[in-house]
C-alpha cells in the first residue's frame, strides 16, 4: 500500500490539529506548520505528495506559497489546496492563477477536504483505499 504525505500550513493551531487528525485517520501522514516560511523550506527539501495552505497568514501568505512552489522545479508538480475565509470569485481566480489546484472556503467540512485531497493525490484517481 502506498503511503501518501501531506504538508498543512495554517497559523491557527486548532485548524492544523483538525486537518492532521482527519487525514491521519485516512492513512495520510501530515507534517503541520504554523509558519509558512518554515513550511516552504521543509517542502523544498522533502517534497510531499500534496500541500494544504491557508491564504491569510503572516508573510509569506498562501498566494506567495503557491507561487514559490510552482516556480521551483523540485515542487512545481505538487498539487496545492488553498484553504481560506476568502470566498469571492475574484479570490478563487487569484488562487488558481497563483498555482492552487483546488480551493475550499472555511469552515471546511472535513469529509469534503478528504474527498478533494484523495482526488488530487498522484496516481490515486480518487479511488485509493487508505485503510
Amino acid at each position: 500500500m502506498q503511503k501518501f504525505r501531506a504538508v498543512a500550513i495554517d497559523d491557527v493551531e486548532d485548524i492544523l490539529d483538525l486537518i492532521v487528525y482527519n487525514l491521519n485517520k485516512e492513512g495520510i501522514h501530515v507534517d503541520a506548520f504554523s509558519e509558512s516560511a518554515e513550511a516552504l523550506e521543509h517542502i523544498i527539501n522533502d517534497p510531499p505528495d500534496i500541500v494544504l495552505s491557508d491564504w491569510m497568514m503572516p508573510f509569506p501568505d498562501g498566494i506567495a506559497v503557491c507561487k514559490v512552489l510552482k516556480n521551483n522545479v523540485k515542487t512545481s508538480h505538487i498539487p496545492i489546496v488553498m484553504l481560506t475565509c476568502k470566498g469571492s470569485l475574484t479570490d478563487y481566480r487569484e488562487a488558481l492563477k497563483a498555482g492552487a489546484q483546488d480551493y475550499l472556503v472555511k469552515p471546511v467540512r472535513m469529509e469534503e477536504l478528504i474527498r478533494r485531497v484523495k482526488l488530487l493525490l498522484p496516481h490515486s484517481g480518487g479511488r485509493v483505499n487508505f485503510g
